[in-house]
C-alpha cells in the first residue's frame, strides 16, 4: 500500500479506529518543509481535553526496518518537535509487537489501520494493543507474493523451462499443497502460468519477475550498515575464505552484478547477504560503523529462499541467483534499476 493510500486511510476510518481521542484539526506540510513529515494532527484526549499535536509520517506497510530507517532519519533531521504535548507518529497499515515495541522505546507515537496506538507525552498517555493484522489472510489468499507465496513464483524463475506437477513445486518451495494451488491460480488467472492436466509452467517468466518486483522490498531484510579500511577485493577474498566457518554470506546488489556482468566496480562499497553470527563476521572484516574507505552493507534474509541456487565464482564466493540480483537492484535508484535491466537480458534473457 502506498504512503498517500495509508494516510487517506488513517485519515478516513480515525473516528471510528479510535473514538478515544477528538479530533481538532489537520494541517498539511508542504514536502520536506519540516523533514519527514507530512501532515500535522491535533487531537485531545479524555475529559481534560488535553491537546496533542501529532507530526505524521505515513509508511507503505510498517515493517519493523522501516520503522527503524524513520525512526533514525526522524532523529538525524534535527525536525524532532518540540513542546510537552507534540510527538512524532508512525502510521501504517499494520504495525506489529516488534515495530510498536520500536517507537516506544524511541518515544515515537504510531497508529495503524488495524486499532494499534500509542502517545506517550508529558501530559498524554494512550495505548491500545493486541489487534490482529485483519489483512494477513485475505493477502495470503489473494496476493502470490505475500508471505512464503513468493517462495512458488521464485521456484518457477529459477527454472522457468521446467513443467510442474502440483505436488512437486509445493514440496520444491516448501510450502502447502493448499498454498501453491491457491497462489498459482492468482498467477493464472494474471496469465503469467499456464495450469492443466499436463502440469504448471511459466509462460510469461519476464511479467512474472516484474509483477513481482512491485511488491517486493529490499528492507524486509534487516540492514546493517559498516566501513572498513580494506578494499572491496580484500573484503570479498575474507568473506569467502574466513567468514564461511560462521556463516553463510552472497554478494547482491551491484557486487553481484559486477562479478557476473564482468564489470569493475565503481564505488568503493560491498553488499552481502549474510546468515548466521554476524560479530564474527565484524572481527573478521574489520568493520566499523564510523570509520574507513569503503561502505560494507550487510542483509540478513528475511527468508531462507533468498539464497536458493546462488551461484558461486572464485573458490567459496557465492553470489545470489540473477533472479534475486533483480529483485534487489529493482528496489533502488535510476542506476540500479538499469543496472538490473541489463543483467536480466545478459543472463535470464526475457
Amino acid at each position: 500500500m502506498r504512503q498517500s493510500e495509508v494516510q487517506s486511510q488513517f485519515l478516513k476510518s480515525f473516528g471510528a479506529l479510535y473514538p478515544q481521542l477528538t479530533f481538532r484539526g489537520l494541517r498539511r506540510l508542504a514536502h520536506g518543509s519540516l523533514g519527514p513529515y507530512a501532515f500535522v494532527l491535533r487531537v485531545t484526549l479524555g475529559r481534560a481535553l488535553i491537546p496533542v499535536d501529532m507530526l505524521c509520517v505515513a509508511l507503505t506497510e510498517g515493517y519493523p526496518e522501516e520503522v527503524r530507517r524513520f525512526i533514525q532519519r526522524i532523529g538525524k533531521s534535527g525536525d524532532r518537535p518540540e513542546g510537552p504535548d507534540t510527538v512524532p507518529v508512525l502510521i501504517a497499515r499494520y504495525l506489529s509487537p516488534e515495530a510498536q515495541a520500536l517507537c516506544r522505546a524511541a518515544g515515537v507515537g504510531y497508529f495503524d489501520l488495524a486499532g494499534n496506538a500509542g502517545l506517550d507525552t508529558a501530559n498524554v498517555y494512550f495505548e491500545l494493543g493486541g489487534r490482529p493484522n485483519p489483512n494477513a489472510r485475505e493477502k495470503q489468499l489473494r496476493d502470490p507474493f505475500a508471505g512464503k507465496a513468493e517462495r512458488l513464483a521464485r521456484r518457477l524463475l529459477v527454472e522457468p523451462e521446467r513443467t510442474w506437477a502440483m505436488r512437486d513445486l509445493a514440496a520444491a518451495a516448501g510450502v502447502s499443497l493448499g498454498m501453491a494451488s491457491m497462489a498459482t491460480t492468482a498467477l493464472a488467472e494474471a496469465r503469467l502460468v499456464t495450469k492443466g492436466r499436463g502440469g504448471l509452467h511459466v509462460t510469461d517468466p519476464a511479467g512474472l519477475l516484474e509483477a513481482w518486483g512491485q511488491s517486493y522490498d529490499l528492507r524486509r531484510s534487516a540492514l546493517h550498515i559498516y566501513r572498513s579500511w580494506w578494499g572491496t577485493q580484500e573484503l570479498e577474498q575474507r568473506l569467502a575464505q574466513r567468514c564461511c566457518a560462521h556463516g553463510r554470506g552472497a554478494l547482491t546488489l551491484w557486487s553481484g552484478a559486477g562479478h557476473l556482468l564482468a564489470e569493475d566496480p565503481t564505488a568503493p562499497r560491498l553488499a552481502f547477504y549474510w546468515q548466521g553470527d554476524i560479530q564474527p563476521l565484524v572481527e573478521i572484516m574489520n568493520l566499523d560503523e564510523v570509520k574507513g574507505r569503503t561502505y560494507v552493507f550487510v542483509f540478513e534474509p528475511y527468508d531462507d529462499s533468498v539464497l536458493w541456487e546462488t551461484r558461486r565464482i572464485a573458490g567459496d564466493l557465492e553470489i545470489v541467483h540473477p533472479v534475486q540480483l533483480c529483485l534487489d537492484l529493482g528496489s533502488g535508484d535510476e542506476a540500479e534499476l538499469a543496472l538490473a535491466q541489463r543483467l536480466r537480458a545478459a543472463l535470464l534473457g526475457w
